[in-house]
C-alpha cells in the first residue's frame, strides 16, 4: 500500500497545475459487515476508483477487496475450524459534488449498484459459520464524503463513508458499513475546441465577413473581403494621446513616429489606432490583452466600474472589423478545478454578450474557459490572485490563419 501511495504522489508532478479529464483515486479503510447490533469497523479495505470529471452529475467505477477476519465453522460432525473469507465488489456510481468558492474543502454524495462476490461461500448443508453465513450477490449503496483539493495542486484527499445493502441476500448480511480514505490523481487532457474558417474565394477573409465573396484570387483585400484602393502618398497626422482601455498614459516605445504607441512605425502600421494594451504582430495589428474586467463576487455580471471597458473595446471593435475575437476567461485557484472551469466559461460569455449587445458582429466572437490552469502571477497572494481574475482577447486575422493552415 506504501508503495502504491508513493508512486501516486510521483505521478501527480506530470499532471500539475492542468485541468484533466479523469481522476484515478486509491483508498483504504474499514468495513462493518454485520450491523444487526452495532456497527463494527473491523475488516481491513483496500481499493481503487476512476472517475470521469465533467459538470454536473459524474460517473464513477469503484473496486473494493474486503479481507473479512477469521471465522469458526463448525462441521456436521462437530468438530470444528477458524477459516477466511474475502470480498471483491464492483460498481458503477453517480457523483454529485458540492462546490464552495471561499474553502479548498467541498462535500460531495454518491450513489450506484454493483456486485458482490465472495471467494469462499459456505454451504449450510456441510457447515454452518457461528456469526452467519455469506453470498456472491448483487447490490446498491449510497454515501458522502468531503474532499480536499491541494492548493496549486491537482491532487484531492477524500474521506468517504458509504450504506451498502444487498439484494436478495440472508438478513445476517443484509447491510455494510465502509469507510475509506483516499487520494485523487487527475489525467487525461481535456480536448481543446477547433476553430474552423470557410473562405471560398481564398482572399482571406471568411466567408461570414467577406462582403465581396468573388475577389479574384491574388488581389489584395480589405477587413471586408473588399478589393483595396490604389495606395496614396501619406499624410502627416498630427500627434494624438494613444488610446488605452485602463486609461494609462501609453509609454514611448521608439524613436520613430507611431502614434499609437504599438512599436511599429506608422508608415508601416496596418492598424494605425491599436489601444496600447495590445500585443501587436509585425504589421502593428493587435493580436493579444488582458482586459481588466471585474465581475460580482462569485459571478458573471459585469460590474458598473467595468462596464466602459467593455463599451470602449466595443466601439474598437466596431471600428475595425478585420479581426476575429476569442474570448478567454481565467480565474485564481479559489475553488475546485471543476467550478472555476465553468465559472471562467460564464464570464467569457457574459463579455462576449455584452459586445454583441454593443453592435459586435456574434459571427466574429467565439468563447473558452480555463478555470485556473495558466495563472499569468503566484496565487499565494492577494495582488497575485488579482490579476489571474482576468479576462484574455486574442485576435486573429482569416488571411494570416489560411496562410498557415486551418486548425
Amino acid at each position: 500500500m506504501k508503495k502504491l501511495l508513493l508512486c501516486s504522489l510521483l505521478a501527480s508532478t506530470l499532471v500539475y497545475g492542468e485541468q484533466r479529464a479523469w481522476e484515478f483515486g486509491v483508498n483504504a479503510g474499514m468495513t462493518s459487515i454485520k450491523n444487526e447490533d452495532s456497527i463494527k469497523l473491523e475488516n481491513g479495505t483496500f481499493g481503487f476508483t476512476i472517475q470521469k470529471n465533467r459538470e454536473g452529475l459524474k460517473p464513477r467505477f469503484d473496486f473494493e477487496y474486503v479481507k473479512i477476519k477469521d471465522e469458526q465453522v463448525s462441521f456436521a460432525n462437530g468438530e470444528a475450524t477458524d477459516e477466511s473469507t474475502s470480498l471483491i465488489k464492483g460498481s458503477i456510481n453517480g457523483v454529485y459534488e458540492f462546490q464552495s468558492t471561499i474553502s479548498s474543502f467541498y462535500p460531495y454524495i454518491l450513489a450506484g449498484v454493483g456486485y458482490e462476490n465472495v471467494t469462499d461461500e459456505r454451504d449450510l448443508k456441510n457447515l454452518t459459520i457461528k456469526e452467519g453465513k455469506f453470498d456472491s450477490h448483487p447490490f446498491m449503496q449510497a454515501g458522502f464524503g468531503l474532499a480536499y483539493k491541494i492548493p496549486n495542486n491537482n491532487l484531492v484527499l477524500r474521506a468517504e463513508a458509504k450504506l451498502f445493502q444487498i439484494i436478495g441476500g440472508d438478513k445476517e448480511e443484509e447491510n455494510e458499513v465502509i469507510t475509506v480514505l483516499g487520494i485523487g490523481i487527475p489525467f487525461g487532457a481535456v480536448p481543446t475546441p477547433k476553430l474552423v474558417i470557410s473562405d471560398s474565394d481564398g482572399d482571406g477573409v471568411m466567408d461570414e465577413l467577406d462582403k465581396c465573396p468573388d475577389t479574384p484570387k491574388g488581389v489584395a483585400v480589405d477587413g471586408s473581403g473588399c478589393p483595396l484602393p490604389e495606395p496614396k502618398a501619406p499624410q502627416i497626422i498630427k500627434e494624438t494621446i494613444p488610446m488605452s482601455f485602463d486609461n494609462n498614459e501609453c509609454p514611448v516605445k521608439i524613436d520613430g513616429p507611431d502614434r499609437d504607441r504599438d512599436g511599429v512605425e506608422d508608415d508601416l502600421d496596418q492598424c494605425p489606432n491599436t489601444p496600447c494594451d495590445f500585443t501587436v504582430d509585425s504589421k502593428g495589428c493587435p493580436v493579444k490583452a488582458n482586459l481588466r474586467i471585474h465581475f460580482e463576487t462569485d459571478k458573471a455580471r459585469i460590474t458598473e466600474h467595468s462596464q466602459a471597458l467593455v463599451e470602449k473595446f466595443a466601439d474598437f471593435l466596431v471600428t475595425n472589423r478585420g479581426s476575429l475575437v476569442h474570448i478567454v476567461g481565467h480565474t485564481d485557484w479559489r475553488g475546485s478545478d471543476n467550478y472555476n472551469m465553468i465559472l471562467s466559461k460564464k464570464r467569457s460569455r457574459s463579455v462576449r454578450d455584452a459586445l454583441i449587445e454593443l453592435g459586435v458582429s456574434a459571427s466574429r466572437l467565439s468563447t473558452e474557459g480555463k478555470g485556473e490552469s495558466e495563472p499569468m502571477a503566484s496565487n499565494k497572494t492577494v495582488e497575485g490572485m488579482a490579476l489571474n481574475r482576468r479576462i484574455e482577447v486574442k485576435l486573429t486575422y482569416p488571411q494570416e490563419i489560411n496562410q498557415g493552415g486551418k486548425e
